[in-house]
């Protein structure tokens, strides 16, 4: 099986700032373990424009390709409102130069350029030889991050519910959406009322997946403070995070008990807040220096108006930071309904100052949140929900292939064939040369299983790979 992956980056200078990388990155370890026979590409930003290596995105992996092009617009100074936008002729290029031209081939592609994704379907389909197959050459996913609905910053940028109207369109084109976060989907269903048929809708929700958010929660350490000294205050300094509640929270705790604040931003941070006698600042703080403050920090708060399964305040909790969170539906896709450390805006001073004053209470609370959501979003579970459905499309597709019999007359009952050895000089029924997707599959209706290797691919019956050693079914 072999998969695109475009994930959007809305911090385009730091790709490793990117949930939308970040998760994908555990996805993609997560299948390389349950699948030897996987081959993973992406199409990211070149590595010294996003400020990414090779190793951050397993591409010193053999079985993962990197394919690097400037994005759309990503010359101009207004680039930043393009970052889900269309794909770039480059981009393109890069896909039918580093894929297709070196024999390769994508069943799955995983998009998040929601006004770009049918250009990019368009061109893997014309790839895969898709008007003269028999099959699809190829499904597409459309990975819904954070839904631009009207409430939300993204949603609200462009007149009439222009973001929303647009994405949930798009959706409805693709062969299967991925939602980050469960509220999305349930989202969706109620605004998509007002923007499509019936019919359309239901058919991109019927089949949707909640992919969770995955966290390695093994990279923290959960440990507390005999009693809180520190408030960190993390993460961007965006409006819907409200940062002025936080800091007059941290007010009141300084005031009551003495307790500080640790502000570590990814943005600059203004001087209002940097200023403040409690206050230690870190403007622009690098992911570095962001981990060593967890282990500096003793609460956390959260008080945004929307998040999608949120990272920070989490990797915050695991370790070892009281979370505070404001009563918001998207918290109960990662927390215990009955999750005890949870206010309304106005009144998460008061949480804060009976979190402090019944310590013990709080820190216990906290652990069993942290339990909560090591299931909820391990990466194990994250990366098996996935997996499974990438599966699911390539076997639904070689259900159906008849190989031919010029296909078998060329294998000769070989145990291993490139690709490119069959590709020309099959024919399909009518004494045409056989599709490229019609050749893939016809290969794994035969019992042949792509070996996953990088450039050309090659295909080896199961018996010469040693039968089970994968976990995916044989063939595919």
């Amino acid at each position: 099986m072999r998969v695109l992956i475009v994930p959007e980056l809305y911090r385009p200078d730091d790709a490793t700032a990117n949930g939308t990388l970040n998760d994908a990155v555990t996805w993609v370890e997560q299948w390389l373990e349950r699948d030897e026979s996987l081959h993973v590409y992406w199409l990211l930003a070149p590595r010294e424009s996003a400020n990414y290596d090779r190793e951050y995105v397993l591409a010193d992996r053999e079985r993962v390709t990197l394919l690097e092009a400037e994005p759309y617009m990503a010359d101009s100074e207004y680039g930043d409102a393009f970052s889900e936008s269309g794909y770039a002729e480059r981009e393109l290029a890069a896909v039918r130069e580093g894929i297709y031209a070196e024999g390769g081939y994508v069943d799955v592609v995983v998009d998040q350029r929601v006004t770009g994704r049918f250009d990019l379907y368009k061109w893997l389909l014309r790839l895969g030889d898709h008007e003269t197959a028999d099959v699809q050459p190829v499904e597409l996913v459309a990975n819904v991050h954070d839904l631009r609905l009207p409430f939300k910053r993204h949603g609200a940028l462009y007149p009439n519910d222009a973001p929303m109207k647009t994405e949930m369109a798009g959706a409805t084109g693709a062969d299967g959406v991925w939602f980050k976060a469960g509220v999305d989907a349930e989202r969706m269903a109620d605004y998509g009322r007002d923007v499509l048929a019936e019919e359309p809708l239901s058919d991109a929700l019927d089949d949707a997946l909640a992919t969770g958010s995955p966290i390695d929660f093994e990279r923290f350490e959960e440990s507390y403070a005999d009693s809180p000294e520190w408030l960190h205050v993390a993460g961007s300094g965006w409006d819907k995070k409200n940062p002025g509640v936080m800091l007059d929270v941290a007010e009141t705790l300084y005031e009551e008990f003495g307790v500080r604040t640790l502000l570590t931003n990814m943005d600059p941070i203004v001087d209002a807040f940097a200023e403040r006698e409690y206050v230690r600042a870190v403007p622009e703080c690098s992911r570095e220096r962001y981990e060593r403050a967890l282990d500096c920090g003793d609460i956390a708060i959260c008080a945004s108006n929307h998040e999608t399964m949120a990272r920070t305040p989490f990797e915050q909790a695991a370790s070892g930071q009281v979370l505070l969170l404001r009563d918001r539906p998207w918290i109960y896709d990662c927390v215990p309904e009955d999750y005890d450390l949870v206010a309304d805006l106005d009144d998460l001073g008061a949480l804060a100052v009976r979190a402090v004053e019944r310590w013990e209470e709080a820190v216990a609370e906290n652990r069993r949140m942290v339990e909560h959501v090591r299931t909820v979003r391990s990466p194990e579970r994250c990366g098996r929900r996935t997996y499974d459905d990438l599966r699911r499309r390539v076997a639904s597709r070689r259900e159906h292939v008849d190989p031919g019999p010029d296909l078998r007359r060329a294998l000769g009952g070989v145990r291993s064939v490139a690709l490119d050895e069959l590709r020309g000089r099959v024919t399909d029924d009518d004494g045409d040369p056989m599709a490229l997707a019609d050749l893939v599959f016809g290969l794994r209706a035969l019992g042949y299983r792509d070996a996953g290797n990088p450039g050309m691919p090659v295909f080896e019956t199961v018996a010469e790979r040693g039968g089970g050693a994968s976990v995916a079914e044989p063939g595919e």
